[in-house]
């Protein structure tokens, strides 16, 4: 797990495995993939066959996540899974700003011009960084928030089982994945509370990370919380819970 400070402080986040830093992108830049096709890009780039069912799990046993990840990124014969690639590209787009990104059957490829030498100089995620690669955008896009808000729309169980399916099924002709209907605004809610709550300007907060617009938002739950069991037991209320301190540790 990344260090809560690098993650508050929303500098680049090194990649030492494939010498490259991960930028970490504001609200901003998240507003233009959109929230629904930036959660479905996120769920493809941390594909994970511990997600699939045993009888799922049991046609890939000969691959790696990488592996599958790959088979899925390079195939453009399956339409069903067009949308799910595109998202995971343009996902990719906003963490490598200043890269060209391409797929060989083994790698995905970040390319650069070197500003000294004017020459292209490449970088790769392959099997042996994929996982840290995972790891990493993780963190900085809370993927693990266990938050009701954030597990409303998870395509994740869905998406999976389509990706096994269609690659059993070969050359075999699927339908597209369909998403969940509900209209997805988990982060733009998020903001405008802050917002009001808080007293900051909407155009502050889109300069936020993910992980600096949560933080905040936590914080500022917790202290609603606690500021209002504080004036209930002044005023001589009783039987009430207390709540958690709102200066706790949170992450």
């Amino acid at each position: 797990m990344l260090n809560d400070l690098l993650l508050m402080s929303g500098i680049e986040v090194p990649f030492a495995e494939a010498g490259v830093n991960i930028h970490q992108p504001t609200l901003r830049e998240i507003a233009y993939v959109g929230e629904e096709n930036f959660f479905i890009g996120c769920e493809f780039l941390n594909f994970s066959k511990d997600i699939l069912s045993d009888e799922d799990k049991s046609h890939l046993e000969n691959t790696d996540n990488f592996e599958v990840f790959m088979s899925i990124m390079v195939d453009r014969k399956t339409v069903g899974l067009q949308r799910g690639r595109l998202c995971a590209i343009i996902v990719l787009g906003i963490l490598f700003p200043n890269y060209n990104i391409k797929f060989s059957l083994d790698k995905i490829i970040l390319e650069e011009k070197d500003e000294e030498t004017g020459k292209s100089v490449e970088h790769y995620i392959n099997k042996n960084n994929f996982e840290k690669f995972k790891k990493i955008i993780v963190d900085i896009f809370c993927l693990n928030r266990g938050s009701e808000e954030a597990t409303n729309y998870n395509p994740k169980g869905k998406q999976a089982k389509a990706i096994a399916e269609k690659l059993k099924k070969g050359r075999q002709k699927a339908a597209e994945i369909k998403g969940n209907s509900q209209k997805i605004s988990l982060y733009s809610r998020f903001i405008s509370i802050v917002s009001v709550g808080l007293f900051r300007s909407i155009n502050d907060l889109l300069d936020y990370t993910l992980y600096q617009l949560f933080d905040t938002y936590d914080r500022y739950e917790l202290k609603v919380s606690f500021d209002f069991y504080m004036k209930a037991k002044l005023a001589g209320a009783s039987g009430m819970d207390e709540p958690e301190h709102w200066m706790k540790e949170i992450h």
